[in-house]
């Protein structure tokens, strides 16, 4: 069997009993235990004494670190997410080698590759898997073997990254050291580690303003541009938006700051996104259409604390640019915030001036709709920036009815001062006419006296 069918055929019996598994972990509604799903794939404490074992790091401690962790990114998602919420804190205490995750926060110090045996890398489908180190605030080491680990994060050198991670405890004595490190790089640390963890990916919380709201920018390594949302954007899409509604919105626009020209955002060939992800921009313009979309997944409503989202089309005004044979002053732009201000219009045909502080994720991709009469074909694609905000804000232009009301007080006020003037002007006239009779009465003499 060539090593591809073997990977497939092994994926496909994998995958087989974890659907078995979980349409009976979900049966009777209840999240199965951590405990019972690792006993149910032979993970259980037992079967993992190996790593406990005083003996130094092995092939045989590998095998079962990389089962656990196939397993861990196997678990339904339900499931995982019930476990992480009651995973422990770890500090600097032994943690128990038993069946509960331990979180861990601090900050990543060193990552580095670690190569796979020839039968691991042909079932993992790899040549290596990352270990990265974190230290927490009270000086903890812990190891971590990870699944995923941020892209950003550079290899075989000393880093200072925030980071987070919920895994399960494989041992407290010795671990994976890789080597050898390349040329010209540093070697893995020498200090002993605490902890040894197997986890799903390693968390990234840069000191971004997206990244102090609980950000995980590692979930950017699988988003897709160019395209409609698919399944590797879904994880980084829900947590913009349960980030942005952890922050205010005074200060997302602060963070924001005025509105943006938004023509490099727009423009492909300026690769906008591959720098900027995850960057708060302001943007203005006619939104012409505002959707609710209710969200199905009851994981998803815990994550955000909500049942639905907007999704608004917001044209903005651009120079004169040319997009499928056509030259055009404004851009659609697709907006998804958490709520609506209260009175806004919606639906699928509206014409409202809206301004939205929010977080960019991607380039959306989606196909034009065909005009009448155009030739059968490919449809035509358009691509437009994906942003991720709190909420819209809606800029009325003042009512009709208003603006007459306003512009007759104005003419009355007008028209009463052009009154009082030509009133004080007659008053004034007839004044100096009666002095001036005065003045040529006072002039005469009494009378005329004749020659």
């Amino acid at each position: 069997m060539t090593t591809t069918g073997f990977a497939m055929r092994t994926t496909l019996l994998l995958a087989t009993s974890l659907l078995a598994w979980g349409g009976a972990a979900a049966a009777d509604g209840k999240t199965e235990p951590l405990s019972a799903y690792l006993a149910t794939w032979n993970l259980d404490p037992q079967s993992r004494a190996v790593l406990r074992e005083p003996s130094g790091w092995s092939d045989a401690k590998l095998q079962v670190s990389l089962r656990v962790i196939a397993r861990l990114g196997l678990a339904p998602a339900d499931a995982f997410a019930a476990w992480s919420e009651a995973a422990t804190p770890w500090d600097t205490a032994a943690a128990p080698l038993d069946d509960s995750l331990v979180r861990v926060e601090g900050r990543a110090v060193f990552v580095a590759p670690l190569a796979l045996p020839g039968d691991q890398a042909e079932i993992s489908q790899r040549k290596a898997i990352d270990i990265v180190r974190i230290k927490n605030a009270a000086g903890g080491i812990v190891d971590v073997i990870a699944d995923a680990a941020p892209a950003a994060w550079p290899r075989w050198q000393a880093i200072d990254e925030p980071a987070s991670v919920v895994g399960l405890p494989l041992s407290t004595g010795p671990g994976p050291s890789p080597a050898p490190p390349p040329a010209n790089a540093e070697p893995w640390p020498a200090e002993p580690h605490a902890l040894l963890l197997a986890a799903r990916r390693v968390a990234w919380h840069p000191a971004t303003a997206l990244g102090r709201l609980g950000m995980d920018y590692g979930l950017f390594d699988t988003v897709v541009d160019g395209q409609k949302l698919v399944s590797g954007d879904t994880d980084a899409f829900y947590a913009m938006l349960a980030a942005a509604g952890r922050g205010t919105q005074a200060a997302i626009e602060e963070a924001a700051g005025p509105v943006v020209d938004a023509l490099p955002m727009i423009d492909p060939k300026q690769r906008w996104f591959q720098e900027h992800r995850g960057e708060p921009v302001t943007i203005e313009g006619a939104a012409r259409r505002a959707t609710r979309i209710e969200i199905d997944d009851p994981r998803r409503r815990r994550e955000l604390g909500t049942d639905h989202y907007w999704e608004l089309f917001v044209f903005v005004p651009t120079s004169l640019i040319k997009i499928n044979d056509r030259v055009q002053d404004t851009y659609p732009l697709v907006c998804c915030v958490r709520k609506l201000p209260a009175g806004m219009p919606s639906g699928q045909s509206i014409n409202e001036r809206v301004r939205i502080s929010g977080f960019a994720l991607k380039r959306y991709g989606y196909p034009l709709p065909k005009v009448k009469g155009e030739d059968a074909g490919e449809p035509q694609r358009q691509e437009t920036p994906l942003l991720i905000g709190r909420q819209a804000i809606w800029l009325p232009e003042p009512s009709k009815a208003g603006t007459t009301s306003l512009l007759g007080w104005i003419f009355l006020l007008l028209a009463g001062l052009i009154g009082l003037v030509l009133a004080f002007g007659a008053w004034r006239f007839n004044r100096d006419a009666r002095l001036k009779r005065r003045r040529l009465r006072d002039s005469l003499p009494e009378r005329i006296e004749l020659p």
